[in-house]
């Protein structure tokens, strides 16, 4: 009974997992100060889950018939009572990790960030390194040529895509993939796994197709989590190079980055790491026609060295930001890429037709943006010796978190050559721009 048994243990996953949610998270103050939360298009909450999600990744669903399939928010992974974030309180968000930070600090927000939304960021920007170099490192994984089926059949499509990271793992040649791509941080929640499962698919669909059927039958960062769950994040970056020459540099970029998060649990109360946080993001605006709206800076674009097509991207620009020798450039917000990755799925035997074409999509997708501060700031607050009563007016914050999540939708067109990623006009990274440009001043803008 593969479907019981994979129910079962994903609860049991999940309230492993719930077990371990910690309040070890630490709070820094980077020096800026807070404003009230407004209302504003970067701020709208969504309907519902799936209107998040739609809007999130906009460009899968410019043909009216695509619909969310399944989803993080289907409720098929987590227990019966596990409570969801309320949709007026999701912003939609293409990349929510490195949109989330700029909104932020861009509107003087308090900044929340997991470690899972940070290694999704870094698996999505991979996914992208593969579209472009996977013939490269082809040999690293698998001995065969062109693509293998890898066809799975359960009770639910949950219960298949589940599946699937460990049936390409029996089928690489490296033993580490899984337990490497797979996040198991005091954070983790079930659809995190999948999360990580799906995006696990993108990386490896230049040598496996994916099919399945079913089986008839049943103004502060928080870094939420404990220092051991960064310590883990921090230690994956070493399989990078295995990838080649460009993830090899990429690790380089993200090494004096993810070592202070780390340092950020010691010492969240020293210059140095103030003085990093304070250094995430800057921004400016050139301020006459045709011009970017927002050039971005900071070492929040360490985090990106990839086009969605798997060429390079955040590599250029004059070093505004130094850490241990490596210097991030500035960036035209509009040339951002997105922060979820895909792959085509073939589900059997569904929708009156004997093979629906869909496709699977997983990454940092959606925001939580809501009143108040984070728990944890007026304790950060008294221990600088600031005012904690600050913290108490729930009109004076406003509060991002990154969020992560997966879907399964379809019909999608499987010959298509063209991604639809790129889009000259988004309308998340406008907003953003838009709102940054209002609050710039001589803290915000460049160093």
């Amino acid at each position: 009974m593969p479907a019981a048994k994979n129910f079962f243990g994903t609860v049991a996953l999940t309230l492993a997992l719930a077990l371990r949610q910690a309040s070890a998270s630490v709070v820094i103050l980077p020096g800026g100060d807070p404003l009230p939360l407004t209302a504003s298009g970067s701020t709208n909450g969504s309907s519902d889950y799936n209107s998040l999600l739609r809007r999130s990744a906009e460009l899968e669903f410019t043909n009216s018939s695509v619909q969310v399939l399944l989803s993080s928010y289907s409720g098929t992974l987590e227990p019966l009572g596990i409570e969801r974030a309320d949709p007026s309180e999701l912003v939609p968000s293409g990349d929510s990790f490195v949109r989330g930070a700029i909104q932020a600090w861009g509107e003087h927000l308090h900044l929340e960030i997991r470690p899972d939304e940070v290694w999704f960021t870094i698996l999505t920007q991979l996914n992208f390194y593969m579209e472009a170099h996977a013939e490269e490192v082809r040999d690293i994984f698998v001995d065969h040529e062109g693509q293998e089926v890898i066809y799975i059949e359960d009770y639910t499509w949950t219960d298949v895509l589940w599946r699937f990271k460990d049936e390409i793992q029996a089928r690489v040649k490296t033993d580490w993939l899984l337990d490497w791509i797979v996040p198991d941080f005091s954070t983790t929640t079930a659809d995190d796994v999948m999360t990580s499962n799906i995006l696990m698919m993108g990386l490896m669909k230049a040598y496996f197709r994916y099919e399945g059927g079913i089986i008839c039958g049943l103004p502060s960062v928080t870094l939420l989590g404990e220092k051991e769950d960064w310590e883990k994040l921090f230690r994956r970056l070493d399989r990078l190079p295995e990838f080649g020459a460009e993830p090899k540099e990429y690790r380089a970029r993200l090494v004096p980055i993810l070592k202070r998060f780390v340092q950020s649990f010691d010492e969240p109360d020293s210059e140095e790491i103030r003085t990093f946080w304070s250094q995430i993001v800057f921004g400016r605006s050139q301020g006459f026609c045709g011009a970017s709206p927002l050039d971005v800076s900071g070492w929040i674009t360490g985090f990106i060295y990839w086009t969605n097509e798997g060429r390079k991207w955040g590599t250029g620009g004059n070093a505004v930001v130094t850490l241990d020798g490596v210097g991030y450039g500035m960036h035209d917000i509009r040339r951002f890429p997105a922060g979820y990755a895909r792959a085509p799925f073939l589900m059997h035997d569904f929708g009156d037709m004997e093979k629906f074409p869909a496709y699977v999509a997983a990454g940092t997708l959606g925001k939580r943006v809501v009143k108040g501060a984070p728990e944890g700031y007026a304790e950060a607050l008294a221990r600088a010796g600031k005012n904690a009563s600050l913290a108490a007016d729930a009109s004076l914050h406003g509060t991002v978190r990154p969020l992560s999540a997966w879907m399964l939708y379809g019909p999608g067109d499987h010959n298509s050559t063209t991604r639809p990623f790129r889009n000259d006009y988004d309308m998340e990274l406008h907003l953003i721009a838009g709102s940054a440009q209002r609050n710039l001043g001589s803290n915000c803008g460049r160093p």
